[in-house]
């Protein structure tokens, strides 16, 4: 379970999304909150920032604090909060070391809105650079809708592709899980294995992709079996509710959605890398899911993968995807 979570805040209804959530989770996990507003400086005439901005930062912290009192006495969650200058996302990510956080809650944008495609700038570098999970909700507008933000989650999702890597999200995954009694869908998505053909009578084209049946129903007799043991040892030491699914598709992303879509999933859980761990987020499994599908997701970067030692991605992916609602 969780013993300190972070919820970044900026001031916007948005952002403050995450606290339901966020006390919901504090609450069951009898777990305590820590408050971070980045002030952002206004660099004036020589000052590092604007002499006005000075009554600015009183009301940013009678703002911290008042939500502090708010989560006392309505939520009885205990709660801290910072008031910092600097770059968002490293300002996040140092909190998160130094309060010792092992979870962020936010929502996928705030103040910036849409300005970087539709998933917002913080969001996503905070998801790329954080050492622990980052819960990010997805932003509601109608009265029913931001009423369901404050329940946790009834089926949690879960794609593992046999690495250690990916089974990395498994622990926060399980322990959101006990907080909210859901269900965890364990999900193995198998490529299809190509036929090797020649066509001695086509020297210049590409012979259609074939599926080798026989190659193709090993690996998945072989992905079941791994998926259904591991479900069973959850299950069994864990006391939560785990099944296993092993299925073939050729777009791994898109086999996620449309699964979380049969399913009634409310919560898709993935590290940001996997078997491709030389691949950055952006182009990824992950990213494909985060940026296609609306729903929220855990999502963690594994202990030892940096941007650095990650191969950049072609700008093929650059472009926005259609958002999907499942």
């Amino acid at each position: 379970m969780f013993t300190k979570i972070l919820v970044p805040l900026d001031r916007s209804p948005l952002a403050e999304q995450a606290l339901g959530a966020a006390a919901a989770i504090a609450r069951t996990s009898k777990a305590g909150i820590d408050l971070l507003l980045v002030h952002q400086p206004f660099p004036f005439d020589g000052f590092g920032d604007a002499p006005w901005n000075a009554l600015e930062r009183e009301d940013e912290h009678k703002y911290l604090e008042a939500i502090v009192a708010e989560l006392a006495t309505g939520a009885d969650v205990p709660a801290t909060h910072a008031l910092v200058n600097g770059e968002a996302v490293e300002m996040i990510c140092k909190r998160a070391r130094d309060s010792e956080a092992d979870l962020i809650v936010m929502t996928s944008h705030g103040r910036t809105g849409l300005s970087r495609v539709w998933i917002g700038s913080v969001a996503m570098g905070t998801i790329k650079q954080a050492a622990v999970p980052v819960l990010m909700l997805r932003p509601v507008k109608t009265p029913d809708d931001r009423k369901a933000a404050h329940r946790l989650f009834n089926k949690i999702l879960v794609p593992v592709d046999g690495s250690a890597l990916a089974a990395d999200v498994i622990a926060p995954a399980l322990s959101l899980a006990k907080c909210a009694g859901a269900t965890i869908e364990l999900l193995r998505v198998v490529e299809p294995v190509p036929l090797v053909t020649a066509d001695v009578g086509m020297p210049f084209a590409y012979p259609p992709l074939l599926q080798d049946d026989a190659a193709t129903n090993h690996l998945l007799e072989e992905a079941r079996l791994e998926v259904a043991e591991l479900a069973k040892r959850l299950g069994e030491t864990e006391g939560v509710k785990v099944n296993a699914t092993a299925l073939v598709s050729g777009h791994v992303s898109n086999a996620i959605i449309d699964f979380a879509r049969a399913h009634d999933v409310d919560l898709i859980a993935m590290a940001t890398h996997g078997r491709g761990a030389s691949r950055l987020l952006f182009g990824s499994v992950a990213d494909k899911v985060v940026r296609a599908c609306a729903l929220p997701m855990l999502l963690l970067r594994p202990i030892g993968v940096t941007e650095d030692n990650a191969q950049p991605k072609a700008d093929a992916a650059a472009e926005t995807p259609n958002l999907v609602e499942v």
